[in-house]
């Protein structure tokens, strides 16, 4: 067993075939990896209120040989999850010294196969009826407001770049130095939030979306911890993986994310996203903004 897996990885993909039982306690290890990693197997029980032989026969349907298997995957998580930026590049530098100055090149390596996992991960435990519905609640929404702080920031505006040619009515909260409060503040039942969110959380997003909870409008989130601040809060939310040998998490993920929806939300828009497009792109030309090699 690798204990490089992550447990969603591990669990998500066969959790619909699993029984009921079996279910409830992979449940439980989605929502409490540390308690998997720090407690006995008989204080896990009771705390799950299952028997032990549950968690063993869990371990099993996962493709473990031992409950210790599983233990050990959230155990590898969990110090991947604590490890601080400054002891990531710690690592990373040890990395490097252990070669020769001609093979220092491979973290380059180690980097594109841990992102390459991450997509595997996501392509087997994405749920297609909750991707199908955050595009419907996108394409038909009055207004989407995105939300987005420290690194993710990057993720919101490219985002809001890509509709800001096709659609007129998403705006990024807090853009150009305004106030946050000038989009939440009329947020109504038939607008959309969409935040994306890495840990550590940053506090205004967090808040948003409490904030738009309660003006009744929908919430999509993209977070990287199942025991995110907000998790009770939004009505959807995709959990992506963001490992990396790097001292900072991958984005790539949650990238491959948002441009998939944004394809999915184009095409539900039809002819008018893509007159739009077209608009914008001889606007651009009439405005000589491309670079033309004459």
């Amino acid at each position: 067993m690798q204990t490089s897996t992550s447990i969603q990885s591990q669990v998500l993909p066969r959790l619909k075939g699993l029984s009921p039982k079996l279910r409830s306690a992979a449940e439980f290890v989605l929502a409490h990896p540390d308690e998997i990693a720090t407690r006995t197997l008989r204080q896990v029980a009771k705390a799950a209120d299952l028997t032990p032989p549950t968690f063993s026969r869990l371990a099993r349907a996962l493709d473990c040989e031992t409950y210790d298997d599983l233990r050990e995957i959230c155990r590898s998580e969990l110090k991947r999850r604590h490890q601080v930026l400054a002891d990531k590049a710690q690592t990373l530098l040890d990395m490097s010294s252990k070669k020769s100055p001609a093979d220092r090149s491979g973290v380059f390596f180690v980097q594109a196969h841990s992102v390459i996992d991450n997509i595997h991960g996501l392509m087997e435990s994405i749920d297609l009826i909750k991707l199908e519905e955050a595009a419907d609640s996108l394409a038909y929404a009055r207004k989407v407001v995105l939300v987005g702080t420290t690194s993710a920031l990057a993720l919101i505006n490219y985002f809001s770049c890509m509709a800001g040619m096709a659609f007129d009515n998403w705006q990024v909260a807090g853009a150009n130095g305004a106030m946050w409060a000038t989009e939440l503040s009329k947020l109504k039942s038939s607008d959309v939030v969409f935040a994306v969110s890495l840990e550590p959380h940053g506090n205004l997003p967090v808040q948003a979306m409490q904030i738009a909870r309660d003006a009744g409008a929908k919430i999509i989130a993209v977070t990287d911890n199942r025991e995110a601040p907000f998790m009770e809060t939004a009505h959807t939310c995709f959990i992506v993986e963001v490992q990396s040998p790097q001292f900072f998490p991958s984005h790539v993920v949650p990238l491959l994310l948002i441009e998939g929806l944004m394809g999915m939300v184009v095409r539900r828009a039809g002819q008018k996203a893509a007159s739009s497009i077209r608009a914008t792109e001889q606007t651009a030309h009439q405005l000589k903004e491309y670079w033309m090699d004459k």
